[in-house]
């Protein structure tokens, strides 16, 4: 997911950290200044907390992806975006988005997204990135076949922390979100109805950043 991006001795901002396993790898092993993980749902966040409290350098947040307010401009040097900007289906949100993004984020920062795509690699978000004259795509790659093969690998580790955390009544939305083997979601993947990209942007060094 990271690609060449260098994470060591930089400020790092999760937008959507899930389970927080992600965050804590990445510190372990890239040591970053520091590393925040932001999400909307205070159960998440509370198991964060639990599972990672006492992981140096790492904290998490409430905060909606798309408002994330209580950062400083320009305060991130590397904003990660995996999986979650599926909420910015609509230009409005899009935009929200974009705008908080272009101010929490470095000049010469990096903005690394992973998500799903239409067939030809199109999406609303890369749609609306790509004509901001604020980013410059450096690199758009289809990562589908990972993902596949990371989701086979995930399979018993996903389906047991449903089975333990989810309640009854939503463990199937729940597998339907993540993706799981045999999901609508998988089976698209699996069978091209859907691709799955990592795109890096680059946050030009010059830039009018949105002024809270």
């Amino acid at each position: 997911v990271l690609a060449n991006v260098t994470l060591t001795d930089q400020n790092i901002l999760e937008v959507g950290c899930g389970r927080g396993a992600g965050a804590a790898w990445c510190v372990r092993t890239y040591a970053p200044r520091s590393y925040v993980g932001i999400d909307s749902s205070r159960d998440v966040i509370n198991l964060c907390e639990q599972s990672y409290s006492t992981t140096p350098r790492l904290s998490f947040i409430i905060a909606d992806p798309k408002t994330y307010l209580s950062f400083q401009n320009e305060s991130m040097d590397v904003i990660l975006s995996i999986e979650t900007t599926k909420i910015c289906d609509e230009i409005v949100a899009v935009k929200q988005f974009v705008d908080e993004m272009t101010r929490v984020l470095t000049p010469n920062g990096y903005f690394i997204w992973c998500g799903l795509c239409n067939v030809d690699g199109s999406n609303v978000l890369i749609d609306y990135l790509t004509v901001n004259n604020t980013f410059i795509i450096k690199e758009k790659v289809n990562i589908t076949r990972n993902v596949l093969h990371a989701l086979d690998i995930q399979y018993n580790s996903r389906a047991d922390f449903i089975e333990r955390y989810v309640q009854p009544a939503n463990r199937e939305y729940c597998g339907l979100l993540t993706g799981l083997p045999g999901t609508q979601l998988y089976d698209d993947m699996q069978q091209g109805r859907a691709e799955y990209w990592r795109v890096i942007f680059h946050k030009k060094i010059t830039t009018n950043t949105p002024l809270i």
